[in-house]
C-alpha cells in the first residue's frame, strides 16, 4: 500500500481543520463559561481568604482531567451516530488520518489549549483582582516540572477513555468508568487471593495477618529493600511506556472495524 493511501500531510491538515471547526461554537461557549467561573473563584479567593499559591494548579488539574477525559469520550460520536455515520464514512481521509486527527485534538491539542488558556486567564483575573482588591493569587506558571508530569499522566489516562470512545456507541464516559471500576475490583480480588494462597502461613484467618513485626514478614516473603526498589522502578517504567501506545493501537483497529460494519 502506498504511503499516500495511509497518510497525506495536506489531506490530514484539511481533516484536522475540519474536526476543529466542526465543534468551534461549542468550544467557544464552554471556554467563555469556564473563564467566568475561574474568575469568580479567583476573585472570591483573593477577597475572602489569603491569596492562594496553588489555586491555578488545582484548576489546571481539574480542567485537564475532568474536561479532557469527557471531551475525549466524545471524539468519535460522529462515527457512532446513525445520522452522521455516513458522512464520517465518506470523508476523503484514511482510517489512520481519522484516528490520528482526533488523537492529536484530544491529547496535545486539549492540553495545549488548557495550558495557554489558563495562563492568559490567570493574568487577566489577577490583574483585575489587583486593581479591585489590591492583592492577587499566584499567577499560573506553565513551565514547572509538575505541570508537565501532570500532562504525561493525563496522556495515559486519556488513552483509556480514547479506547472507550472508539469502542462504545453511547454513554462512552460512564461505561468507561464502569469498566475501570470493575477491573479494579477484579485485580484487587485476584491479588488478595494470590497473596492469601501463596503466603498462607502468615494468616490466622482468611485476611487476618498474624501479629508479627513488619521486619519478620518481609523476611518470610524474602523481599529485601533492593529487590522492592527494583520492582517499583520496573513497574514505573512499564507505566510510562506501555498503556498509552497499547490503548491507542487497540482504538485504531476498533475504528477500522466500526468503519467496515458501517459500510456494510
Amino acid at each position: 500500500m502506498k504511503t499516500n493511501n495511509i497518510i497525506s500531510l495536506r489531506r490530514f491538515l484539511y481533516l484536522l481543520k475540519r474536526d476543529i471547526l466542526n465543534n468551534i461554537n461549542t468550544t467557544l461557549i464552554v471556554f467563555g463559561a469556564v473563564t467566568a467561573v475561574i474568575y469568580l473563584i479567583s476573585a472570591l479567593t483573593a477577597y475572602d481568604r489569603a491569596p492562594s499559591d496553588y489555586l491555578y494548579f488545582t484548576i489546571f488539574t481539574n480542567l485537564l482531567f475532568a474536561g479532557g477525559l469527557i471531551a475525549t469520550s466524545l471524539v468519535f460520536k460522529e462515527m457512532h451516530k446513525k445520522e452522521t455515520a455516513q458522512n464520517y464514512l465518506l470523508l476523503p481521509a484514511s482510517n489512520f488520518e481519522k484516528f490520528f486527527s482526533r488523537l492529536i485534538i484530544s491529547t496535545a491539542g486539549f492540553a495545549a489549549v488548557t495550558l495557554v488558556g489558563l495562563t492568559i486567564i490567570s493574568y487577566l483575573s489577577e490583574g483585575i483582582n489587583t486593581l479591585i482588591f489590591n492583592r492577587h493569587n499566584q499567577i499560573f506558571n506553565p513551565f514547572t516540572k509538575k505541570i508537565w508530569v501532570l500532562m504525561a499522566h493525563y496522556f495515559i489516562a486519556q488513552s483509556v477513555f480514547f479506547l472507550g470512545a472508539a469502542y462504545f456507541r453511547k454513554h462512552n464516559f460512564i461505561k468507561t468508568i464502569n469498566i475501570i471500576f470493575i477491573l479494579q475490583i477484579l485485580v484487587t480480588t485476584i491479588t488478595a487471593l494470590f497473596v492469601r494462597i501463596v503466603y498462607f502461613d502468615l494468616f490466622e484467618g482468611f485476611f487476618r495477618i498474624e501479629n508479627t513485626s513488619l521486619l519478620i514478614q518481609l523476611e518470610k516473603l524474602s523481599l529485601g529493600a533492593v529487590s522492592l526498589t527494583g520492582l517499583l522502578n520496573t513497574l514505573k517504567v512499564l507505566y510510562w511506556i506501555i498503556p498509552a501506545p497499547l490503548f491507542w493501537t487497540i482504538a485504531y483497529f476498533r475504528i477500522k472495524e466500526v468503519e467496515v460494519k458501517n459500510a456494510i
